[in-house]
């Protein structure tokens, strides 16, 4: 089936290609020539489109706005377009020379912005949307579409989810509403709401994200819009003739910092400390293998990190084919992603390619369809190849006596040669993901105001991980070689049908009307098998069938469809008076018979302040506008089946014969219900001084109920929980954007422009009510007015010293040994002296971004922001840093009787970790981030055209991530707070340089 899949996707690649590349022709006959610019700043518009009236013949204007053009005769009329632009008709009357000046379609509040289901003009909205155009998503140079969302957005909180290439990121809007249901957004690409997230989309094809925060923007995609709603829209054809663009960068990875590790005097003195503190003092030749003696006397010692951690390369190449007349467009996208990363085993490769095609078959009929196509591989994504590096002593050699690599440079069943555990012959951690998402599309005007227009949308994922792990691994430490293999196997369609009305009254109504009818259906099938005992190694994973021993062999099937009606008004008065009502009905397979459907609506009100007569339109105020809104969203929540009453197989003995039955698992529930969230937002925006500084506002409360959690029920019932809708949380919230254009945006600046993008967010996150009521659940750390993910602990208050010996012996302790807070003060620690130390999640968070442009150079400098988190820090506690002079410490300044800091417990041989050594884990998370300085020039046009003939050339150099600022690393030796408090890949730096080419 994966065969036939792939063969007719590459077939329909093909075929598509070729016909969409014929779609255009190249008109011939009089030259014009002539320069556009913006009508108020009269800055040169480059890239912009020109074509012949009635013809695909056309081109685009150059870096310096000016265009060359054959037409057929000096008769003809100009069709001028441009996004951000009223599109302009200009005759040629017999000129040569043309010069045009651009009206911004934003005079007015005329930008289009891409709402659910429809477009509207920015002046219209009535709910809280927010939008990242493709030059901000791609300025930084990102492998992802989430990571070019981190900071660009009030409220949305992106986090990088670890180093690895190919790592996705999550994505938060406006805090964790569900304790268990998830929190991820529900993402919508041209339209079509999709699972499996964005990892497949290459960022160079998208032209805008739009973010939708509030209950009036989401509450039209119902059950799937209580996270808020990602809204993706890729680049389409246009009309003229056929533009090709090429975008290709390469560069290479460097680690940011070391974890900070012990040399070899260091690791020796702590385990000399480490046993005189346990009473065992020893010589150092009872304490020391030989050859650590022999490297400790020479003063050489091994730094693993050094050792395996490498410089990792990246090239990322893009190819773009576009063009059209008035009845066809098209847009062709080919790229590749080539990610090595600092760790020889761990890279990712992605081959995309993106076929847009809208066609007008009658000036009434129009249809289309936007394809993508992805293969991708990711290794070592699953595995932690750097555990080894950290953790082992710099008293050991790589390399024995003849070059070879042994298994355990040292005698300790707990380690193995890191060297060893990154050989490619030595592990296969591999995942394979296949894709195919087409939403083709045939649209119909009924009339001139009635619309109707159907989606369909299928979608096919193959994800296929394979594993293989060598006899001389740390996994099997000589043992027989394993392998392991899990399928994913989805197929999943969209099926839309959308209903539009528009009509105007007497110059001041204007009425919009939405139906939507959906089906959405999901089925996946797994399997998975292990082995043991490979027979040859080069075999890996490839024939299961010659391993001496199966441990495992499974498969399963899950299917879930939603049906989905929608229906959504807007009225505007005069551009004034702006509502929006919604409603929505879901129903969905997950939920039991009493609660399959939920409805969700939500109200909306907004007030163009500035269109009052009783505001003087002037130089200083531009747009004053405010809004309301109310509304309730859901959220599915569960898996296919939670609501049935489920059974487990199990084994019995009956004599001395073994069999299988089944028992109960799982308690019916036909009651369960939806989360749902009820929210309401205040918004206020508005532009100053010729639109220079615009500014948008936000404040927003948003109320989840009828949480699905597990209630702890009696176990004479035969089972220890039920799942049910209890439980409540709150978030609320404030966020503050700033767009600024600071210099060049008059004539007297011409050349030197910047402008400035600053956004601020605060979210207050809290539980409401649990199971019991309004009581804290301990168990699973939720508390009541908390938020849903805290760290809760001993409070370390520091060490106890020698004058406080007498005290610490009433805690059972000696100097030495951390001190924690006594909370009740009853002279002995117990689980009631734990207090709530922090959150994950920030309170603040924020986003800058800086852009000067003087002639043809620009300089961009983002930064990222985030405060009020704590960061659980594995490299300052167990293994890690166990103070027991066997493995490699995180360097401190550890207690001694002559060093009595309050910083660090002395060491011991004779504990396994230091006592309450947890507490050490618990850091301020708050930090500053360069996300990104990127520079770029712009060649000339004259020497573009007259040297290669191309339309515009641009190179660019990018540093991302080349610096933090933060306590936890400046303070306490940490590495980074957002992606690197353990032992897995660490943080790196980039450095990347990139070509933009058009033709």
């Amino acid at each position: 089936m994966k065969i036939k899949y792939r063969d007719a996707f590459l077939k329909y690649v093909l075929l598509s290609t070729v016909l969409t590349l014929g779609l255009s022709s190249t008109g011939y006959g009089q030259e014009i020539q002539g320069k556009v610019t913006d009508q108020e700043s009269g800055e040169e518009l480059a890239g912009l489109n020109i074509i012949v009236k009635g013809t695909n013949i056309g081109t685009a204007t150059n870096l310096e706005g000016d265009f060359q053009l054959d037409v057929p005769s000096l008769d003809e009329t100009l069709v001028l377009s441009y996004l951000g632009y009223l599109t302009q008709e200009v005759s040629i009357d017999g000129r040569t020379e043309i010069n045009v000046s651009m009206v911004p379609s934003t005079i007015g509040g005329e930008e289009l912005i891409v709402v659910g289901y429809g477009e509207q003009r920015r002046s219209d909205m009535t709910g809280a949307i927010s939008s990242i155009s493709s030059d901000e998503i791609n300025e930084v140079g990102i492998s992802s579409i989430s990571q070019g969302m981190q900071g660009r957005s009030a409220g949305v909180y992106v986090n990088q989810s670890g180093n690895k290439p190919g790592q996705g990121a999550s994505v938060r809007i406006r805090g964790n509403r569900s304790i268990n249901a998830g929190n991820d957004p529900l993402f919508v690409v041209d339209g079509i709401p999709i699972s499996g997230g964005l990892r497949d989309i290459s960022p160079s094809d998208v032209q805008s994200i739009e973010v939708l925060k509030d209950a009036s923007a989401t509450a039209i995609y119902g059950a799937r819009g209580s996270n808020g709603v990602v809204i993706v829209t890729t680049k389409r054809g246009h009309d003229g003739a056929t533009s090709v663009t090429y975008d290709g960068s390469v560069g290479f990875s460097q680690m940011l910092q070391q974890v900070p590790k012990m040399n070899g005097e260091q690791f020796a003195e702590v385990r000399r400390e480490a046993y005189r503190a346990a009473g065992d003092p020893r010589s150092d030749e009872n304490l020391f293998h030989s050859t650590e003696l022999e490297q400790l006397r020479n003063g050489t010692w091994t730094n693993y990190q050094d050792l395996i951690t490498q410089r990792g390369l990246r090239q990322q190449h893009q190819l773009g084919i576009s063009g059209g007349s008035d009845n066809s467009k098209y847009h062709v996208s080919f790229g590749g992603l080539d990610q090595g990363g600092i760790l020889d085993p761990e890279n990712f490769t992605r081959y995309n390619t993106r076929i847009n095609i809208d066609l007008d078959i009658t000036d009434r009929i129009r249809i289309g369809t936007s394809t993508l196509g992805s293969y991708s591989i990711q290794n070592g994504g699953n595995r932690n190849f750097y555990t080894e590096a950290v953790q082992n002593t710099p008293l050991t050699q790589p390399y024995d006596e003849n070059g070879n690599l042994p298994l355990q440079p040292k005698p300790d069943a707990q380690r193995s040669n890191p060297l060893i555990e990154v050989l490619p012959e030595t592990y296969v951690d591999e995942d394979k993901i296949q894709r195919l998402l087409s939403n083709i599309y045939a649209e119909f005007d009924i009339t001139e105001n009635f619309n109707y227009r159907m989606n369909l949308s299928p979608d096919i994922r193959s994800h296929k991980r394979n594993g293989y792990q060598a006899v001389r691994s740390r996994q099997n430490l000589g043992g027989p070689a394993t392998a392991q293999y899990d399928n994913w196997d989805t197929f999943e369609y969209t099926w839309e049908n959308i209903v539009n009305y528009q009509e105007s009254f007497d110059d001041v109504h204007t009425v919009n009307l939405t139906g939507l009818f959906s089906i959405q259906d999901y089925q996946q099938e797994t399997s998975a098998s292990s082995v043991r005992g490979i027979p040859l190694e080069d075999m890996k994973h490839h024939n299961f069938g010659a391993a001496e021993e199966i441990l495992s062999s499974e498969s399963g099937f899950s299917r879930w469809s939603l049906v989905s009606y929608m229906g959504r008004a807007n009225y505007n008065y005069d551009q004034r008076y702006l509502i929006t009502a919604t409603g929505r009905l879901d129903g969905s397979s997950r939920f039991g018979s009493e609660n399959k459907w939920g409805f969700f609506p939500s109200l909306a009100f907004a007030w163009n302040i500035f269109n009052e007569s009783f505001i003087e339109p002037g130089e200083t105020i531009n747009d004053l506008r405010l809004r309301l809104s109310w509304g309730q969203t859901g959220q599915t929540g569960i898996d296919p089946y939670q609501t049935q009453g489920l059974a487990q197989r199990t084994a019995y003995n009956f004599g001395d014969n073994s069999a299988f039955g089944f028992k109960p698992n799982q308690i019916r529930n036909d009651d369960l219900k939806w989360e749902t969230t009820t929210s309401w937002n205040a918004g206020l925006q508005f532009d100053l001084f010729s639109s220079r500084i615009v500014t948008e506002v936000e404040v927003y409360r948003a109320n989840t109920q009828d949480l699905l959690l597990e209630r702890v029920i009696p176990r004479t019932s035969g089972f220890d929980s039920v799942l049910e809708n209890v439980g409540a949380t709150r978030n609320t919230g404030l966020e503050v954007t700033l767009t600024t254009q600071n210099l060049g945006f008059n004539r007297d600046f011409d050349a030197l422009r910047w402008t400035s993008n600053l956004s601020v967010s605060y979210n207050k996150e809290e539980i409401v009510e649990l199971a019991g009521g309004k009581v804290d659940d301990i168990g699973n750390r939720w508390f009541i007015g908390q938020p849903v993910n805290v760290y809760y602990d001993y409070e370390k208050i520091g060490i106890w010293q020698l004058d406080e010996a007498d005290e610490a012996a009433k805690y059972g302790q000696q100097p030495g040994e951390i001190k924690v807070r006594d909370l009740n003060g009853d002279e002995q620690i117990t689980g009631d002296d734990r207090v709530l130390l922090g959150q994950q999640m920030p309170t603040w968070q924020g986003g800058l971004g800086n852009n000067i442009s003087f002639k043809g150079f620009d300089l961009s400098v983002f930064l990222v922001a985030r405060l009020g988190s704590m960061v659980n820090s594995d490299i300052h506690a167990g293994q890690s840093s166990q103070l027991t002079g066997r493995y490699n410490d995180h360097v401190a300044d550890y207690w001694t009787p002559n060093n009595p800091t309050n910083s660090v417990p002395q060491p011991r041989a004779d504990l396994e970790h230091p006592v309450y050594g947890d507490t050490r884990r618990y850091h301020n998370g708050d930090f500053i981030r360069v996300r990104n300085i990127g520079l770029s020039y712009n060649v000339p046009t004259a020497i573009v055209r007259n040297v290669i003939g191309a339309q515009s050339v641009k190179f660019t150099v990018n540093a991302e991530n080349p610096y933090i600022i933060s306590p936890y690393v400046q303070k306490y030796n940490g590495v980074d707070p957002e992606t690197s408090t353990g032992l897995s890949t660490p943080s790196m730096w980039t450095l990347q340089f990139g070509l933009s080419l058009s033709l």
